[in-house]
């Protein structure tokens, strides 16, 4: 009788086991391959590039979490949208262009359409300033 019972709640428990709702498991995650969206936490903020030769200055990208982007030398400022795929920060200049500050003579600011975050910079696909954290 004893072994019965005992027979009897083991198939009640395994049972029970397949009911279980697959709210109970953990999500499973996948890795972000090229060309698939990323994790825009890792490049949010305030970029500074090295100095650039034509004026010696430095260029400050910052990447908003709206998708908006704003690059400037602290005087002419130019707009845009971004957007994270794999490692790569894509960028699309706004049509508007370029708000200059002051004197005409001044170099546009212009960026790689493509960087790639290598550790912990980014570095433009062809020419360009290689930006870090600032």
């Amino acid at each position: 009788m004893r072994t019965l019972a005992v027979l009897l709640l083991a198939g009640a428990l395994l049972a029970g086991c397949g009911l279980e709702s697959p709210e109970s498991y953990p999500a499973q995650t996948t890795s972000t391959g090229v060309g698939e969206p990323g994790d825009s936490l890792s490049v949010l903020g305030a970029w500074v590039s090295e100095p650039v030769p034509e004026t010696g200055r430095r260029l400050i990208l910052t990447l908003t979490d709206d998708n908006s982007y704003v690059v400037t030398d602290t005087c002419s400022e130019a707009p845009g949208r971004w957007d994270l795929r794999g490692d790569q920060v894509l960028l699309t200049p706004d049509e508007g262009g370029v708000v200059p500050c002051g004197d005409e003579e001044d170099p546009p600011l212009e960026l790689a359409d493509t960087m790639t975050v290598e550790r912990g910079l980014l570095v433009p696909t062809g020419t360009g300033p290689v930006f870090s954290r600032k």
